[in-house]
């Protein structure tokens, strides 16, 4: 299960850069949840790791799955409603032993989103349509195999 939120700030939305077996892609800021913490807690936690960003509020915003490589992932996104500080690179503590790193983060606007290495890409579809809308309602949007 992986907790993560998308923040939007003038039209861009914030990602993290990772790097695994020399390939770079994008990811919403995010990760695994740790022994007793709630999805919501695992996401604000993981942002602050990941982007030094305090998020103080959200909601729920949508739910998919990502089958491949002997596992399954449950993606479980937040849309940011009020947060506060800087974005800056922060650390990845599940990168130790893990295959993927985190290498960056940066804004990235609607237009040039849809050329972007984003995964999983089910989501990111899903994001591009509704892009900035708080007001959608939280969507399943099924699952994604590799």
């Amino acid at each position: 299960m992986r907790a993560q939120i998308a923040l939007f700030v003038e039209g861009d939305l914030l990602c993290v850069r990772h790097r695994k077996g020399g390939a770079d892609y994008l990811v919403l800021p995010g990760g695994h949840l740790d022994p007793g913490e709630t999805l919501w807690e695992a996401a604000v936690r993981e942002m602050g790791e990941e982007t030094g960003l305090a998020v103080e509020d959200g909601r729920l915003w949508a739910v998919s799955e990502f089958h491949g490589d002997r596992r399954q992932v449950l993606d479980c996104t937040f849309y940011a409603t009020r947060w506060s500080g800087r974005p800056k690179l922060g650390s990845d503590p599940e990168g130790e032993g893990h295959p993927a790193t985190l290498v960056g983060i940066e804004w990235v606007g609607r237009e040039s989103f849809a050329d972007a290495p984003f995964r999983p890409t089910l989501l990111g579809r899903w994001m591009r349509a509704h892009w900035e809308d708080p007001d959608v309602p939280a969507a399943y949007l099924g699952m994604e195999s590799s």
